[in-house]
């Protein structure tokens, strides 16, 4: 188990860089009352699961998988289904908290944004585990 985590450089980084966005959000959830700004946050989040994902598809070799080889997960498996879906979840919160400036609705966007990469992380960690 200790290997499909750390591996390699990709896979250690995945792992700590994932811990680390867990705890960024557990940190900022703890302190939501006293937040009033809610714009950094969201950059900082989208920013984080942006790198993330970036370094999941390098771990998992997504790459090869787009020219015709063999990834950990085929182009039409369920897993990239939903990660396609969670990142487009996470390029809407991101993208519109641009534009609203209303922060009763970033606030909105940041817990919609924790859950799609929480989201994203359990269906691509949790099927890692069960193909091994």
């Amino acid at each position: 188990m200790f290997t499909l985590f750390f591996g390699d450089l990709w896979s250690a980084l995945s792992t700590v860089f994932l811990l680390a966005i867990l705890v960024y959000i557990v940190f900022i959830t703890v302190k939501r009352k006293g937040i009033e700004l809610w714009g950094q946050k969201i950059l900082v989040l989208a920013l984080a699961g942006l790198v993330l994902c970036c370094f999941a598809v390098m771990r998992d070799d997504y790459v090869e998988s787009l020219q015709g080889g063999t990834g950990l997960f085929p182009l039409d498996s369920i897993q990239i289904a939903l990660a396609y879906i969670g990142g487009a979840v996470n390029g809407f919160a991101a993208l519109s908290s641009l534009f609203v400036r209303n922060q009763k609705y970033r606030k909105a966007m940041f817990f919609i944004l924790s859950g799609s990469i929480v989201f994203k992380a359990v269906v691509i960690e949790a099927a890692r585990i069960l193909m091994r």
